[in-house]
Protein backbone atom coordinates (compact mmCIF):
# COMPACT_ATOMS: atom_id res chain seq x y z
CA UNK A 1 0.00 0.00 0.00
CA UNK A 2 0.76 3.67 -0.32
CA UNK A 3 2.46 4.93 3.24
CA UNK A 4 0.92 8.50 2.45
CA UNK A 5 -2.67 6.89 2.38
CA UNK A 6 -2.56 5.22 5.14
CA UNK A 7 -4.66 5.28 8.36
CA UNK A 8 -1.81 7.37 9.91
CA UNK A 9 -0.31 10.62 9.23
CA UNK A 10 3.42 12.71 9.42
CA UNK A 11 6.36 12.49 7.53
CA UNK A 12 7.11 9.03 8.24
CA UNK A 13 4.38 6.69 8.05
CA UNK A 14 6.60 3.10 8.15
CA UNK A 15 6.79 0.92 11.56
CA UNK A 16 10.43 2.03 11.56
CA UNK A 17 9.40 5.90 12.32
CA UNK A 18 6.33 4.90 14.06
CA UNK A 19 6.60 2.58 16.47
CA UNK A 20 9.43 4.20 18.61
CA UNK A 21 7.03 7.27 19.32
CA UNK A 22 4.38 4.52 20.67
CA UNK A 23 6.46 2.52 22.08
CA UNK A 24 7.75 5.60 24.28
CA UNK A 25 4.15 6.44 24.88
CA UNK A 26 3.20 3.06 26.20
CA UNK A 27 6.91 3.36 28.24
CA UNK A 28 6.20 6.22 29.99
CA UNK A 29 1.65 5.77 30.20
CA UNK A 30 3.02 1.99 31.98
CA UNK A 31 5.31 3.61 34.36
CA UNK A 32 2.28 5.56 36.57
CA UNK A 33 0.84 2.26 37.01
CA UNK A 34 4.51 0.64 37.93
CA UNK A 35 4.16 3.86 40.76
CA UNK A 36 0.46 3.21 41.33
CA UNK A 37 -0.21 0.10 41.44
CA UNK A 38 2.50 -1.35 43.77
CA UNK A 39 3.08 1.71 46.19
CA UNK A 40 -0.41 3.59 46.10
CA UNK A 41 -1.61 1.33 48.22
CA UNK A 42 1.10 1.74 50.88
CA UNK A 43 0.85 5.15 50.70
CA UNK A 44 -2.74 5.35 51.45
CA UNK A 45 -1.99 2.93 54.29
CA UNK A 46 1.10 5.79 55.24
CA UNK A 47 -1.59 8.20 55.56
CA UNK A 48 -3.79 6.10 58.60
CA UNK A 49 -6.50 4.83 56.34
CA UNK A 50 -8.08 1.48 56.45
CA UNK A 51 -9.03 -1.61 53.70
CA UNK A 52 -12.07 -0.30 53.15
CA UNK A 53 -11.03 3.38 52.76
CA UNK A 54 -7.80 1.65 50.33
CA UNK A 55 -10.47 -0.15 48.26
CA UNK A 56 -12.02 3.03 47.53
CA UNK A 57 -9.82 5.23 46.40
CA UNK A 58 -7.61 2.16 44.79
CA UNK A 59 -11.09 1.33 43.55
CA UNK A 60 -12.16 4.89 42.14
CA UNK A 61 -9.05 4.50 40.00
CA UNK A 62 -10.55 1.91 37.94
CA UNK A 63 -14.39 2.67 38.11
CA UNK A 64 -13.83 5.57 36.51
CA UNK A 65 -12.46 3.68 33.73
CA UNK A 66 -16.33 3.00 32.74
CA UNK A 67 -17.23 6.37 32.41
CA UNK A 68 -14.17 7.83 31.24
CA UNK A 69 -13.10 6.13 27.66
CA UNK A 70 -16.96 5.74 27.03
CA UNK A 71 -16.31 9.40 27.00
CA UNK A 72 -13.22 10.45 25.05
CA UNK A 73 -13.73 7.61 22.44
CA UNK A 74 -17.01 8.21 20.87
CA UNK A 75 -15.74 12.02 21.22
CA UNK A 76 -12.68 10.89 19.40
CA UNK A 77 -14.99 9.44 16.89
CA UNK A 78 -17.10 11.73 16.23
CA UNK A 79 -14.68 14.54 15.93
CA UNK A 80 -11.87 12.24 13.52
CA UNK A 81 -9.22 13.81 16.37
CA UNK A 82 -8.44 10.99 17.89
CA UNK A 83 -4.51 12.60 19.25
CA UNK A 84 -6.22 15.86 19.73
CA UNK A 85 -8.73 14.05 22.75
CA UNK A 86 -5.65 12.25 24.30
CA UNK A 87 -3.56 15.27 24.34
CA UNK A 88 -6.19 17.26 25.99
CA UNK A 89 -7.01 14.25 28.63
CA UNK A 90 -3.68 14.05 29.11
CA UNK A 91 -3.13 17.45 30.25
CA UNK A 92 -6.09 17.23 32.23
CA UNK A 93 -4.81 14.85 34.13
CA UNK A 94 -1.86 15.75 34.97
CA UNK A 95 -3.77 19.47 36.44
CA UNK A 96 -6.51 17.19 38.21
CA UNK A 97 -3.79 15.32 40.36
CA UNK A 98 -1.71 18.01 41.38
CA UNK A 99 -4.55 18.98 44.54
CA UNK A 100 -3.21 15.66 46.06
CA UNK A 101 -0.19 17.42 47.31
CA UNK A 102 -2.68 19.11 49.37
CA UNK A 103 -4.72 16.89 50.51
CA UNK A 104 -4.55 13.31 52.80
CA UNK A 105 -8.05 12.76 54.46
CA UNK A 106 -9.98 10.23 52.20
CA UNK A 107 -13.19 12.38 51.68
CA UNK A 108 -10.62 15.54 50.45
CA UNK A 109 -8.83 12.60 47.96
CA UNK A 110 -11.81 10.63 46.50
CA UNK A 111 -13.23 12.87 44.29
CA UNK A 112 -9.74 14.04 42.99
CA UNK A 113 -8.54 10.93 42.67
CA UNK A 114 -11.84 9.89 40.73
CA UNK A 115 -11.23 12.67 38.22
CA UNK A 116 -7.61 12.53 37.71
CA UNK A 117 -8.39 9.00 36.77
CA UNK A 118 -10.86 10.07 34.59
CA UNK A 119 -8.95 12.01 32.48
CA UNK A 120 -5.51 9.66 32.93
CA UNK A 121 -7.89 6.84 31.06
CA UNK A 122 -8.03 8.94 27.98
CA UNK A 123 -5.10 8.53 26.44
CA UNK A 124 -4.45 5.17 25.96
CA UNK A 125 -7.35 3.11 24.63
CA UNK A 126 -7.39 6.14 21.99
CA UNK A 127 -3.71 5.62 21.22
CA UNK A 128 -3.78 1.65 21.51
CA UNK A 129 -6.71 2.01 18.14
CA UNK A 130 -3.48 3.77 16.75
CA UNK A 131 -1.59 1.45 17.10
CA UNK A 132 -3.29 -1.52 15.80
CA UNK A 133 -4.22 0.58 13.10
CA UNK A 134 -0.70 0.20 12.53
CA UNK A 135 -0.22 -3.13 13.24
CA UNK A 136 -2.73 -4.42 10.81
CA UNK A 137 -2.13 -1.95 7.78
CA UNK A 138 1.47 -1.64 8.31
CA UNK A 139 2.74 -4.90 9.30
CA UNK A 140 4.04 -3.89 12.49
CA UNK A 141 4.52 -6.40 15.84
CA UNK A 142 1.89 -5.30 18.39
CA UNK A 143 3.83 -7.46 21.09
CA UNK A 144 7.10 -5.92 20.21
CA UNK A 145 5.70 -2.30 21.01
CA UNK A 146 3.84 -3.00 23.49
CA UNK A 147 6.56 -4.37 25.43
CA UNK A 148 7.82 -1.26 26.48
CA UNK A 149 4.97 -0.28 28.38
CA UNK A 150 5.84 -3.07 30.61
CA UNK A 151 9.52 -1.77 30.88
CA UNK A 152 8.38 1.13 31.94
CA UNK A 153 6.15 -1.01 34.10
CA UNK A 154 9.38 -2.65 35.41
CA UNK A 155 12.01 0.22 35.52
CA UNK A 156 9.50 2.56 37.86
CA UNK A 157 8.50 -0.51 40.62
CA UNK A 158 11.86 -1.61 41.07
CA UNK A 159 13.08 1.90 40.84
CA UNK A 160 11.38 3.46 43.30
CA UNK A 161 11.24 0.83 46.13
CA UNK A 162 14.23 1.70 47.15
CA UNK A 163 13.98 5.51 46.47
CA UNK A 164 10.76 5.47 49.02
CA UNK A 165 12.80 3.63 51.78
CA UNK A 166 14.94 6.03 51.99
CA UNK A 167 12.98 8.90 51.10
CA UNK A 168 9.69 8.18 52.73
CA UNK A 169 6.31 7.26 50.72
CA UNK A 170 5.40 10.98 50.30
CA UNK A 171 7.90 10.92 47.15
CA UNK A 172 5.67 9.10 45.09
CA UNK A 173 3.34 12.09 44.49
CA UNK A 174 6.42 13.72 42.54
CA UNK A 175 6.79 10.36 40.82
CA UNK A 176 3.69 10.81 39.25
CA UNK A 177 3.09 14.19 38.93
CA UNK A 178 6.18 13.81 36.47
CA UNK A 179 5.08 11.20 34.33
CA UNK A 180 1.54 12.45 34.16
CA UNK A 181 3.22 15.21 32.54
CA UNK A 182 5.38 13.46 30.87
CA UNK A 183 2.48 11.35 29.08
CA UNK A 184 1.55 14.52 28.08
CA UNK A 185 4.41 15.51 26.18
CA UNK A 186 4.77 12.17 24.45
CA UNK A 187 1.18 12.37 23.00
CA UNK A 188 2.59 15.14 20.63
CA UNK A 189 5.08 12.40 19.03
CA UNK A 190 2.24 9.93 18.19
CA UNK A 191 0.82 10.98 14.86
CA UNK A 192 -2.85 11.66 14.05
CA UNK A 193 -4.58 8.86 12.62
CA UNK A 194 -7.13 9.50 9.89
CA UNK A 195 -10.20 7.55 7.77
CA UNK A 196 -8.67 4.97 5.55
CA UNK A 197 -11.95 5.26 3.25
CA UNK A 198 -14.61 4.18 5.83
CA UNK A 199 -16.20 7.57 6.82
CA UNK A 200 -19.65 6.40 8.50
CA UNK A 201 -21.00 8.29 10.90
CA UNK A 202 -19.82 6.12 14.40
CA UNK A 203 -22.63 4.99 16.46
CA UNK A 204 -22.75 3.36 19.87
CA UNK A 205 -20.67 0.55 20.55
CA UNK A 206 -22.96 -0.66 23.06
CA UNK A 207 -25.41 -1.74 20.85
CA UNK A 208 -23.11 -4.40 20.25
CA UNK A 209 -23.34 -6.06 23.71
CA UNK A 210 -27.19 -6.80 22.23
CA UNK A 211 -25.05 -9.93 20.05
CA UNK A 212 -24.30 -12.84 22.55
CA UNK A 213 -20.95 -13.53 21.03
CA UNK A 214 -20.04 -9.88 22.11
CA UNK A 215 -21.45 -9.31 25.33
CA UNK A 216 -20.06 -12.91 26.02
CA UNK A 217 -16.63 -12.18 25.14
CA UNK A 218 -16.77 -8.88 27.15
CA UNK A 219 -18.01 -10.59 30.22
CA UNK A 220 -14.74 -12.67 29.97
CA UNK A 221 -12.46 -10.01 30.05
CA UNK A 222 -14.60 -8.32 32.88
CA UNK A 223 -14.26 -11.66 34.85
CA UNK A 224 -10.46 -11.80 34.21
CA UNK A 225 -9.90 -8.35 35.26
CA UNK A 226 -12.05 -8.27 38.35
CA UNK A 227 -9.86 -11.40 39.66
CA UNK A 228 -6.84 -9.17 39.41
CA UNK A 229 -8.47 -6.86 42.08
CA UNK A 230 -6.90 -7.87 44.59
CA UNK A 231 -3.42 -8.15 43.21
CA UNK A 232 -3.50 -4.53 42.19
CA UNK A 233 -5.17 -3.60 45.15
CA UNK A 234 -4.14 -5.05 47.63
CA UNK A 235 -0.98 -7.77 46.69
CA UNK A 236 1.87 -5.00 47.75
CA UNK A 237 0.01 -4.88 51.57
CA UNK A 238 -0.40 -8.67 51.71
CA UNK A 239 3.37 -9.09 51.14
CA UNK A 240 4.31 -6.56 53.44
CA UNK A 241 2.00 -7.97 56.46
CA UNK A 242 3.78 -10.89 56.08
CA UNK A 243 7.24 -9.16 56.43
CA UNK A 244 8.72 -8.36 52.96
CA UNK A 245 10.77 -5.17 52.54
CA UNK A 246 9.31 -2.61 49.48
CA UNK A 247 12.72 -3.58 47.90
CA UNK A 248 11.49 -7.29 47.56
CA UNK A 249 7.64 -6.09 46.96
CA UNK A 250 8.85 -3.90 43.78
CA UNK A 251 11.28 -7.00 42.55
CA UNK A 252 8.57 -8.89 42.42
CA UNK A 253 6.30 -6.84 40.53
CA UNK A 254 9.04 -6.57 38.38
CA UNK A 255 9.23 -9.26 38.00
CA UNK A 256 6.14 -10.66 36.89
CA UNK A 257 6.17 -7.74 34.35
CA UNK A 258 9.49 -9.12 33.15
CA UNK A 259 7.49 -12.45 32.39
CA UNK A 260 5.02 -9.67 30.72
CA UNK A 261 7.45 -8.65 28.50
CA UNK A 262 9.22 -11.88 26.99
CA UNK A 263 5.60 -13.32 26.83
CA UNK A 264 4.84 -9.95 24.30
CA UNK A 265 7.85 -10.92 22.56
CA UNK A 266 5.98 -13.73 21.03
CA UNK A 267 2.37 -13.07 21.55
CA UNK A 268 1.88 -12.28 17.55
CA UNK A 269 2.98 -15.56 16.46
CA UNK A 270 1.04 -17.38 19.42
CA UNK A 271 -2.26 -15.73 18.41
CA UNK A 272 -1.43 -16.65 14.72
CA UNK A 273 -0.54 -20.48 15.83
CA UNK A 274 -3.56 -21.21 18.68
CA UNK A 275 -6.01 -18.42 18.37
CA UNK A 276 -7.48 -16.07 20.34
CA UNK A 277 -9.74 -18.56 22.12
CA UNK A 278 -7.08 -21.19 22.86
CA UNK A 279 -4.94 -18.21 23.98
CA UNK A 280 -7.61 -16.95 26.33
CA UNK A 281 -9.01 -20.14 27.78
CA UNK A 282 -5.51 -21.03 29.04
CA UNK A 283 -5.17 -18.11 30.39
CA UNK A 284 -8.30 -17.79 32.39
CA UNK A 285 -7.75 -21.24 33.86
CA UNK A 286 -3.37 -19.90 35.05
CA UNK A 287 -5.55 -17.54 36.14
CA UNK A 288 -7.06 -18.97 38.79
CA UNK A 289 -3.97 -21.46 39.66
CA UNK A 290 -2.26 -17.88 40.20
CA UNK A 291 -4.67 -16.38 42.53
CA UNK A 292 -5.14 -20.00 44.54
CA UNK A 293 -1.26 -19.81 44.79
CA UNK A 294 -1.02 -16.80 46.20
CA UNK A 295 -3.61 -17.88 48.80
CA UNK A 296 -2.26 -20.81 49.84
CA UNK A 297 1.60 -19.67 50.21
CA UNK A 298 3.67 -17.11 50.76
CA UNK A 299 7.10 -19.29 50.20
CA UNK A 300 9.67 -17.36 48.05
CA UNK A 301 9.46 -20.07 45.49
CA UNK A 302 6.10 -20.31 45.15
CA UNK A 303 6.16 -16.83 44.91
CA UNK A 304 8.22 -16.77 41.87
CA UNK A 305 6.34 -19.07 40.28
CA UNK A 306 2.93 -17.27 40.50
CA UNK A 307 4.59 -13.82 39.40
CA UNK A 308 5.89 -15.55 36.41
CA UNK A 309 2.68 -16.48 35.43
CA UNK A 310 1.68 -12.71 34.78
CA UNK A 311 3.36 -13.57 31.29
CA UNK A 312 -0.34 -15.41 30.96
CA UNK A 313 -3.01 -13.71 33.09
CA UNK A 314 -2.38 -10.21 31.98
CA UNK A 315 0.09 -10.28 28.32
CA UNK A 316 -1.17 -13.12 26.51
CA UNK A 317 -4.73 -12.47 27.86
CA UNK A 318 -4.66 -9.13 27.06
CA UNK A 319 -2.61 -9.43 23.41
CA UNK A 320 -5.63 -11.92 22.60
CA UNK A 321 -8.36 -9.69 24.07
CA UNK A 322 -7.03 -6.42 22.02
CA UNK A 323 -6.64 -8.42 19.02
CA UNK A 324 -10.04 -9.52 18.79
CA UNK A 325 -11.74 -6.04 20.27
CA UNK A 326 -9.63 -4.40 16.83
CA UNK A 327 -11.74 -6.62 14.90
CA UNK A 328 -15.21 -6.79 16.42
CA UNK A 329 -15.68 -3.24 15.39
CA UNK A 330 -15.44 -1.51 12.23
CA UNK A 331 -13.25 1.71 11.97
CA UNK A 332 -15.41 4.25 11.88
CA UNK A 333 -16.48 2.87 15.40
CA UNK A 334 -12.59 1.79 16.21
CA UNK A 335 -11.80 4.51 19.25
CA UNK A 336 -15.25 3.62 20.95
CA UNK A 337 -14.52 -0.14 20.80
CA UNK A 338 -11.11 0.27 22.73
CA UNK A 339 -12.80 2.60 25.02
CA UNK A 340 -15.58 0.10 25.78
CA UNK A 341 -12.91 -3.03 25.88
CA UNK A 342 -10.47 -0.76 28.94
CA UNK A 343 -14.30 0.31 30.36
CA UNK A 344 -16.10 -2.71 30.96
CA UNK A 345 -12.40 -5.15 31.63
CA UNK A 346 -10.04 -2.70 33.35
CA UNK A 347 -12.36 -0.36 34.64
CA UNK A 348 -15.84 -1.94 36.08
CA UNK A 349 -13.70 -5.44 36.08
CA UNK A 350 -10.63 -3.87 37.75
CA UNK A 351 -12.89 -1.54 40.04
CA UNK A 352 -15.67 -3.69 41.31
CA UNK A 353 -12.51 -6.53 41.69
CA UNK A 354 -10.90 -4.38 43.85
CA UNK A 355 -13.88 -2.79 46.46
CA UNK A 356 -14.74 -6.40 46.40
CA UNK A 357 -11.23 -7.06 47.88
CA UNK A 358 -11.41 -4.68 50.33
CA UNK A 359 -14.77 -5.75 51.43
CA UNK A 360 -13.57 -9.35 52.06
CA UNK A 361 -9.89 -8.43 53.20
CA UNK A 362 -11.20 -7.74 56.51
CA UNK A 363 -13.46 -11.12 56.84
CA UNK A 364 -11.77 -13.63 54.93
CA UNK A 365 -7.75 -12.35 55.14
CA UNK A 366 -5.33 -11.66 52.50
CA UNK A 367 -5.58 -15.72 51.69
CA UNK A 368 -9.18 -15.26 51.57
CA UNK A 369 -9.25 -12.84 49.56
CA UNK A 370 -7.49 -14.27 46.83
CA UNK A 371 -9.19 -17.62 46.77
CA UNK A 372 -11.79 -15.87 45.68
CA UNK A 373 -10.24 -14.07 43.05
CA UNK A 374 -9.36 -17.85 41.96
CA UNK A 375 -13.06 -18.53 42.27
CA UNK A 376 -13.20 -15.05 39.10
CA UNK A 377 -11.42 -16.28 37.23
CA UNK A 378 -12.39 -19.93 36.92
CA UNK A 379 -15.87 -18.06 36.26
CA UNK A 380 -14.59 -16.29 33.51
CA UNK A 381 -13.39 -19.77 31.93
CA UNK A 382 -16.87 -21.30 32.19
CA UNK A 383 -18.42 -18.44 29.99
CA UNK A 384 -15.49 -19.12 27.56
CA UNK A 385 -16.17 -22.92 27.61
CA UNK A 386 -19.98 -22.82 27.66
CA UNK A 387 -19.14 -20.88 23.93
CA UNK A 388 -18.60 -23.16 20.62
CA UNK A 389 -15.42 -22.33 19.26
CA UNK A 390 -15.00 -20.37 16.09
CA UNK A 391 -14.65 -22.16 12.25
CA UNK A 392 -13.18 -19.77 10.16
CA UNK A 393 -12.58 -20.29 6.93
CA UNK A 394 -9.63 -22.98 6.08
CA UNK A 395 -9.67 -23.20 10.13
CA UNK A 396 -10.23 -26.50 11.67
CA UNK A 397 -12.25 -26.55 14.97
CA UNK A 398 -10.93 -25.02 17.81
CA UNK A 399 -7.92 -22.10 15.90
CA UNK A 400 -10.34 -19.80 14.78
CA UNK A 401 -9.85 -16.31 15.20
CA UNK A 402 -13.54 -15.55 14.86
CA UNK A 403 -12.60 -11.64 13.83
CA UNK A 404 -13.86 -11.54 9.77
CA UNK A 405 -15.74 -14.35 9.10
CA UNK A 406 -16.53 -15.92 5.06
CA UNK A 407 -18.34 -13.15 4.24
CA UNK A 408 -15.32 -10.80 4.77
CA UNK A 409 -17.51 -8.61 7.31
CA UNK A 410 -16.25 -7.45 10.66
CA UNK A 411 -18.33 -9.39 13.54
CA UNK A 412 -19.00 -12.73 11.38
CA UNK A 413 -17.21 -16.23 12.58
CA UNK A 414 -16.75 -14.16 15.91
CA UNK A 415 -14.44 -15.26 18.66
CA UNK A 416 -17.15 -16.70 20.95
CA UNK A 417 -21.12 -17.58 20.66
Amino acid sequence: MDVGSGPLTGTAASPRHLAPRFAGFYCVYFATLGALLPYWSLYLESLGMGAVQIGLLVGAIQLTKVVGPNLWGPLADRTGRRMAVARGTAFLAFLAFLPLYAFQGFWAMLPVVALFALFHAGPLPLVEGAVWDLVRRLRAHYGRIRLWGSIGFIATAVGLGPLLDRHGLGLILHCLAALFLGIFLLTWLVPEPVGGGETRQAGSPFRRLRQPHVWGFFATTFLMQASHGVYYGFFSIHLQDHGFSRLVIGLLWGLGVLAEVVAFLGTDQLVRRLGVRSLLIGSLALAGFRWALIGATLQPVWLLVAQTLHAATFAVFHAAAARHTHDLFPEWERSSGFALYSSLAFGLGGGLGTLLAGSLWGLLGGSGAFVVAAGLALAGLAVMLQRESPRGPGLPPGKGQGAVGRSGRVGDGILVG
